[in-house]
């Protein structure tokens, strides 16, 4: 692994990924970005046309989505290159020249929808039925499920137009968040007992610290930094809950949960089973809190104690090439198609591999259709970063099955069913270390890890997810959203979640405040799918590991579907029925199973 930070023209070639496997270079962009400014115009021309006939319809179809593929293509690779170096103007440009292609586009296809929604419902049936339509049934028939949903063309036209303003106050809270109240956040005293800047990211980074007077420290002045801000975030947050009750309004919905549940085809009872299961298991997490109290050895537990560590870090490092092994291992239940293409991309072009000057934090999947799949990570060494490369490439192996069985526009598959394959592998690795271990540390600290990471996304997102529900259903009674309101509503909720172990005095207020930093409520309903894919992925996990008959069939049939399907029906097929509370309550049994084994090892 790199010891000093490299410029980017500095990184050798095995250590970047293949993005000149899309283009050549940056010449042979430019031309097929020339080319996609014909586009708009060629399916423009078809505006009024698609009640012709069957034949129509289906040559309108196909460029249109041929067209979505080309500009989809040239847009992969401009942000690619831009988050090798956001200091890259050249590349920041194209970018933004690829996202104007693609409004530009978008725009100019806003007449389909509601044009073949014009088509007489006999006539259509019809036409279904015939050969020139067959490709593309699956994708009418969802269509069509939204009929009643569906606007006037010039109806429609308009909140595409009004989709950017109304839009504009969760950019709003972003560019508040984080630029603006950024730049007063304060030294803050680290571990070394140095005065270091508060910043975002640091944040989580510092309440982990096992100083805890550290701890207390960032706490404090972080959320007191969002105290005022709290009224103008507050203004942000009713405006945006808003926007998501006029757009469920405006489409004939009876709520806006109902509205955002119903792309996937989701019913309410699904949202409401999980936060009740959750509420179910919440006596084990009291048991997690109150093992969390014993081993960090304090009198009274408070908010900032929950993120740091009560097991060690072991400290150990993994170069990459190891990394890579160790996740080949544990992907042997996959079998060896899985494991062979795995393997292939995290040494073969797919995974850009560690920090440089300029480039873009975190990690992520992406990629396109007619691309391989890429992965960006800042790698480490550090088992964190192990497991962070083993969930991307779980996207990435979900998007190579999946473009190689579907066609283009059933290719993608549904947010709610992005996270599964992801978090599989996560279950897998983590599995995986176990099984290999004697080590009473090593093991101690692989099962307090997993139990955290139960904490942040089973019982934290569920939280979320009923914070949302709650506060979308006070809007539509048409109470305004205070600070006072969403204060208290949230800290009510903390408290239900967290238990007696915590102290909840005067510490503790804060947390009341910790809405105001949640990016995620201005994303209308997107939380709770982190909560049922992370209780999908280890339905999966366990039922391929125990080698239940027929189990990794249909996870790899899974992975192979795309959108061909409505992701409940996916997930169904795969084994999991998230219309039952069995997945929910199973993973939630696996917390509590090993909060039991992790009492045991620190007894």
């Amino acid at each position: 692994m790199p010891t000093e930070l490299r410029r980017r023209e500095d990184v050798p070639q095995q250590d970047r990924w293949r993005v000149d496997a899309l283009y050549a270079d940056d010449a042979a962009w430019e031309a097929d970005y020339a080319e996609a400014q014909h586009l708009p115009a060629e399916i423009a021309a078809y505006e009024g046309r698609l009640t012709e006939s069957d034949g129509v319809l289906a040559e309108a179809l196909r460029v249109w989505f041929d067209a979505i593929r080309h500009v989809e293509k040239v847009w992969v690779y401009a942000h690619l290159r831009s988050d090798e170096d956001l200091g890259n103007s050249k590349y920041q440009s194209m970018m933004e020249r690829a996202r104007s292609s693609y409004i530009q586009l978008s725009t100019a296809g806003s007449f389909i929808a509601p044009e073949i929604l014009t088509i007489p419902d006999e006539i259509m049936d019809e036409w279904m039925a015939g050969e020139p339509l067959t490709p593309y049934r699956v994708w009418l028939e969802d269509l069509l499920r939204s009929k009643p949903h569906v606007l006037t063309p010039p109806e429609e036209r308009l909140m595409s137009m009004a989709g950017e303003p109304l839009s504009s106050l969760q950019r709003v809270f972003s560019v508040l968040k984080n630029v603006d109240l950024a730049a007063r956040l304060p030294r803050v005293p680290n571990e070394e007992g140095e005065e270091q800047q508060l910043t975002h990211g640091i944040f989580i980074k510092m309440l982990e610290a096992r100083d805890r007077s550290v701890r207390k420290a960032a706490f404090d002045a972080y959320y007191a930094e969002f105290r005022g801000n709290r009224h103008t975030i507050a203004t942000a947050l009713d405006g945006s809950v808003k926007t998501h009750i006029f757009e469920a309004r405006a489409r004939r919905f009876p709520s806006a949960l109902e509205a955002a549940l119903f792309n996937d085809n989701v019913e309410v009872s699904v949202y409401d089973a999980l936060i009740s299961a959750v509420h179910d298991a919440l006596p084990a997490f009291y048991r997690y809190m109150a093992l969390r109290k014993r081993l960090l050895g304090v009198d009274k537990m408070h908010l900032y104690d929950v993120y740091v560590p009560v097991v060690p870090a072991i400290e150990v490092e993994y170069d990459y090439d190891e990394a890579v092994e160790m996740i080949h291992a544990a992907l042997r239940p996959l079998g060896d198609e899985y494991m062979a293409a795995a393997r292939d991309g995290m040494l073969g072009g797919w995974v850009d591999r560690y920090e440089n000057v300029g480039k873009r934090s975190g990690a992520y999947s992406s990629g396109c259709y007619d691309s391989m799949p890429y992965i960006l990570m800042n790698y480490t060494g550090t088992l964190d970063s192990v497991f962070t490369l083993a969930h991307e490439l779980g996207h990435s192996m979900h998007s190579w099955y999946s473009n190689r069985s579907q066609p283009y526009h059933l290719a993608d598959y549904r947010i709610l069913v992005a996270e599964v394959a992801s978090t599989t592998n996560e279950s897998l690795l983590n599995d995986h270390l176990l099984s290999v271990t004697d080590d009473k540390a090593m093991r101690a600290y692989l099962i307090d890890r997993y139990l955290d990471s139960f904490r942040a996304t089973l019982f934290r997102q569920t939280m979320f997810a009923e914070f949302e529900k709650i506060i979308h259903a006070r809007a539509e009674e048409g109470q305004p959203l205070t600070v006072e309101l969403l204060d208290g509503i949230y800290y009510d909720l903390v408290k239900l979640y967290f238990g007696d172990d915590v102290a909840f005095d005067e510490e503790d207020e804060p947390i009341a405040w910790e809405w105001s930093r949640i990016d995620h409520f201005f994303y209308n309903f997107y939380v709770y799918k982190y909560a049922t894919g992370m209780s999908s992925a280890i339905a999966i996990a366990r039922s391929i590991l125990a080698g239940e008959e027929g189990a990794l069939e249909r996870y790899l049939r899974f992975l192979q579907s795309g959108s061909s399907k409505y992701p409940l029906d996916l997930l169904r097929d795969a084994g999991v029925d998230l219309t039952t509370p069995e997945p929910v309550g199973a993973a939630l049994a696996e917390f509590e199973r090993l909060v039991g084994e992790l009492e045991q090892l620190m007894a």
